[in-house]
């Protein structure tokens, strides 16, 4: 048998309209570049790379940790692999380092899909289906997980964009949140059970404020949101030029990250993870999606060049 090699990410299908040029990946089915007029407004990585840092990946069946890589769903415990053994969590899912199907491929839009198969931990079978398309807008993404097992199961949902200037250091960069509120953290990343508002404290920018020298690995509740429920991040240089990116209501946390990049560069990308849950959602339950055999959920987000 002959061994099946392409990329380190699979096969590469691309969609472009007007100047923008979106290239997506079969393992993780995720972005490996977004750009504008040869700019970049998503980071991303070579076609002869992995993804690193988690860069345009879909984090489902939940996203961001679980403690210790265990919980409980309907009375039977369940009990994951450590992805980071010193924090002594599961994290981001099953499905980044799968590949991802292609079911239509259009000059502006691309559909993938990949099954998730029952296993030791996660005894549950989601087909899940994702669309990006490009149009005057800028990029879309819509967002399908279908229960397709025969009992109830636990789902949620995150995506790893890392928004960017390219090369300009973010120091001076301009970032908007809309978020009110913030998980607090142990040392493990791990919530402790608080919640605090961010008004008057260096957490609040949904104003948009300067980076500066902020360290943020930190997960945000969404709050702010126009009168269609759309809740809008920011990351601009001092002239505007930058990037949006949005979220409908099925997306009610967005977690900030503005350590090493995907390229290993630090503080030239913003990590802007949409979230329908928080942190270790499996154990409290706070925005966990319950999916009946049979049910359908979908959510879509996206990135408007700016």
């Amino acid at each position: 048998m002959t061994a099946r090699w392409n990329t380190p990410s699979g096969h590469q299908w691309t969609i472009e309209a007007g100047t923008q040029r979106v290239t997506l990946v079969e393992v993780g089915g995720g972005i490996r570049e977004y750009t504008v007029n040869g700019r970049d407004v998503l980071a991303g990585y070579p076609a002869d790379a992995m993804a690193s840092k988690g860069v345009g990946q879909i984090l489902a069946p939940w996203p961001n940790r679980i403690r210790d890589g265990k919980y409980t769903f309907d009375g039977q415990e369940h009990k994951l692999g450590w992805d980071e053994t010193d924090k002594r969590t599961a994290i981001h899912g099953l499905v980044r380092w799968e590949l991802w199907d292609r079911l239509d491929h259009t000059p502006t839009a691309v559909t993938l899909a990949r099954t998730v198969q029952p296993r030791p931990g996660y005894p549950f079978a989601l087909v899940l289906r994702v669309q990006y398309s490009l149009g005057k807008d800028g990029l879309t993404v819509e967002h399908q997980a279908i229960n397709v097992g025969p009992t109830a199961a636990p789902y949620g949902l995150g995506i790893h964009p890392f928004l960017t200037l390219g090369a300009e250091s973010l120091e001076t960069a301009t970032l908007m949140l809309p978020a009110g509120r913030r998980i607090v953290v142990d040392d493990r990343l791990l919530p402790t059970g608080e919640v605090t508002d961010v008004e008057g404290t260096d957490w609040d920018y949904r104003s948009g404020k300067k980076i500066g020298s902020a360290s943020l690995d930190t997960a945000f509740v969404v709050t702010e949101r126009d009168s269609d429920g759309i809740a809008v991040s920011e990351l601009v240089d001092a002239e505007g030029r930058g990037g949006q990116l949005w979220q409908d209501s099925s997306f009610g946390w967005v977690q900030v990250y503005n350590g090493v990049g995907p390229n290993g560069v630090a503080n030239q990308a913003v990590a802007v993870e949409p979230m329908t849950c928080p942190p270790d959602a499996f154990n409290s339950g706070e925005g966990l999606i319950r999916l009946e055999p049979g049910e359908k959920w979908q959510g879509t987000w996206g990135v408007r060049p700016l």
